[in-house]
């Protein structure tokens, strides 16, 4: 094939695709001069290893006879990895590692089907600059690129047996779409781990907290710009099982803590009920005792508060779904309970987070708890009786809350005020 050729700050280069035409020969050069100066040996896979991949994508940046520039991807189930880049040390900064990107990089996606392009990436704030190179220069590099971070930490697997893991690493991430499906980055996790360190990985307690971070995101994961990095939270391993562990907790926390900036309070409350239970204390309800700890945490930080846009409980009939709709009467069952004619689960919690504070702990006690009444009407303060019309009343109004917003969605977002 003709060789693609061009303009860099250095002159002129020739681009070569060894997956299209493979070179051994080359490939070593380039592992020993361009990869090896680049990347500590723990993050290098063995050259022969690379040589003998029938699935592994290598591009290589030609000036002259010599290598100055490569570019090693391995694809996966709807994701491309991008394992290398780097560029001669001397001659970095002039447009090599840009150059390889743009050119080689749609063809293997497209080759690859692939719906996002991943790149590991050191965190700045847990690596400093070092003879491979600066961190945030990095990050820079890939924001120019298109790339920004997937909000979930990262740690990699294990390349070689007697190679370690990397830990605090980032996911830089050029989507197809603007947003990367949470199982597409879950089934990119346990390929990727699997493939490195064999399916003994799902026993692992740091392996099994990547994963449980991912599955607590939303549906989509909408990526970060690069240089809002800091806003990634960094792998509490003990914190994320605990969560995954006992998920009607992390649920009911979700919906009390009503903003965004309550989750470093959630964070924080998690950990301190974790080292309560390694200390051995013994806590029948880990949930009312997670509870208990977040509703002062987050009154101490103002971040436990009454929608600006309340809504009482007696909203005009012309809201309410009919009597005979399944979703109607949810709130006879106990705990309630939804089924395919319910309105969409997505619009439960924006409904209940919009509750009054007390209100809002009262539902949650009972309908994610399951806490018994007289036990949720001690927490809250009142006789049982009190508690039970709390509740209620407060499942009415999240029933008026989504119909209201069903009713918005259907009006195409016109609806008169109540």
């Amino acid at each position: 094939m003709t060789p693609l050729t061009v303009e860099v700050a250095i002159g002129r280069i020739e681009l070569r695709d060894l997956f299209v035409e493979p070179d051994l020969d080359l490939l070593r050069r380039v592992h020993t001069e361009i990869l090896a100066p680049s990347f500590p040996p723990h993050q290098l896979e063995d050259v022969e290893a690379l040589g003998r991949s029938t699935t592994t994508f290598v591009g290589v940046a030609m000036d002259g006879g010599s290598p100055v520039g490569a570019v090693v991807a391995e694809p996966f189930d709807r994701v491309l990895l991008l394992s290398y880049l780097a560029v001669r040390p001397g001659i970095r900064g002039g447009g090599i590692g840009s150059a390889l990107l743009s050119q080689l990089l749609p063809s293997w996606r497209s080759h690859s089907n692939a719906d996002a392009i991943l790149a590991e990436v050191e965190d700045p704030r847990m690596h400093s600059t070092s003879e491979f190179g600066d961190p945030t220069a990095r990050l820079r590099f890939y924001q120019r690129a298109g790339f920004g971070v997937l909000p979930v930490p990262f740690t990699q697997p294990r390349l070689r047996p007697d190679a370690m893991r990397e830990h605090g690493m980032l996911l830089a991430v050029q989507p197809v779409h603007g947003a990367v499906p949470r199982d597409v980055v879950r089934s990119f996790l346990i390929e990727y781990y699997e493939s490195a360190e064999g399916v003994g990985v799902h026993d692992d307690p740091e392996f099994n907290a990547l994963v449980a971070v991912v599955e607590r995101q939303a549906l989509k994961l909408t990526p970060l710009a690069l240089d809002h990095y800091g806003a990634v939270p960094a792998l509490e391993v003990p914190v994320e099982l605990l969560r995954r562990d006992y998920p009607m907790t992390a649920k009911a926390l979700e919906l009390l803590a009503v903003d965004d900036r309550a989750r470093p309070v959630l964070d924080d409350v998690w950990a301190r009920v974790l080292t309560r239970l390694v200390a051995g204390e013994r806590l029948p309800r880990p949930g009312v005792a997670v509870l208990a700890e977040l509703l002062d945490a987050l009154s101490d930080a103002d971040l436990l508060f009454v929608s600006p846009e309340p809504v009482d409980a007696d909203v005009p009939r012309r809201w309410f779904l009919g009597e005979d709709d399944a979703w109607a009467g949810w709130w006879h069952t106990d705990p309630p309970s939804w089924d395919g004619t319910a309105p969409p689960l997505r619009l439960v919690a924006p409904a209940v987070r919009r509750l009054p504070p007390l209100s809002r702990v009262a539902i949650i006690l009972r309908d994610v708890l399951g806490v018994a009444p007289a036990e949720a009407a001690a927490f809250v303060g009142q006789d049982e009786l009190a508690y039970l019309e709390l509740v209620g009343a407060a499942r009415t109004e999240v029933v008026a809350l989504i119909d209201r917003e069903l009713d918005r969605e259907r009006s195409d977002g016109h609806l008169p005020a109540l």
